[in-house]
């Protein structure tokens, strides 16, 4: 199981929609975590591309929501454009509207991305495969300061490109144990030296699902963001 909602669309394609939102995130005096509106269209089209990515789409346009101001549209969409340009996919139409009759006293902000991709059957769990998180998670301001160990997208994108590897998950806001159940549909309680309860915020970590007996080609891959999941047996 994806966060992406998955509708059939020909015999051959199926079209994929991901989406991520903000709240209280920007420049107003109010938000609660004071940032540029040019970042938090990053991390939004971060999320929905890592999500689309996962899913096996191709991303094909974009539509965002903004109840902040007109102002700060533009410097959405350039923070959007950046992360689709870094994925070498900046040729993507942006669309969206603006609420602009009633000023809010704190920033809000969505973004929905609709894609494309080959009709594929559901991931199946060979039962051998072994697990891992790349990245850590991290909310709020921790997101801020520590965006240089933040895996890109291109990362999580490369993982879904190999075939030592069964699948990739982002981890969103109910933490890596949660995600790791909603996607596999298991049970299992889950060991690790990351907080597997904590938020991840805007997706900065994922879980990937590999072929065991290829651990040190996965570690390799993931580097330093890479963190082995093991099951607990006890």
């Amino acid at each position: 199981m994806t966060d992406a909602l998955i509708i059939p669309f020909s015999k051959e394609q199926e079209l994929v929609i991901t989406v991520d939102n903000s709240g209280a995130i920007g420049e107003k005096k109010k938000d609660v975590v004071q940032t540029s509106n040019q970042v938090v269209g990053q991390f939004a089209c971060r999320v929905a591309l890592m999500e689309m990515y996962a899913a096996y789409g191709k991303p094909t346009a974009i539509i965002m929501q903004n109840f902040t101001s007109e102002e700060a549209w533009f410097d959405y969409k350039r923070g959007v454009q950046e992360v689709l340009k870094d994925a070498g996919v900046s040729d993507l139409p942006i669309t969206g509207s603006t609420e602009s009759n009633f000023p809010g006293i704190q920033s809000a902000f969505g973004l929905t991305m609709i894609g494309i991709r080959e009709k594929r059957e559901r991931t199946e769990w060979p039962g051998k495969e072994a697990f891992a998180v790349i990245g850590t998670p991290f909310v709020g301001e921790e997101v801020l300061n520590h965006q240089e160990v933040i895996p890109p997208v291109k990362l999580l994108k490369e993982f879904t490109e190999r075939e030592e590897v069964v699948g990739v998950q982002p981890v969103g806001s109910k933490g890596i144990q949660r995600a790791y159940e909603r996607w596999t549909g298991r049970g299992d309680k889950l060991v690790s030296t990351l907080d597997l309860e904590k938020t991840a915020g805007p997706a900065t970590c994922f879980l990937i699902a590999y072929h065991e007996e290829q651990f040190e080609q996965v570690r390799r891959l993931g580097g330093e963001l890479f963190h082995q999941l093991k099951i607990d047996q006890t």
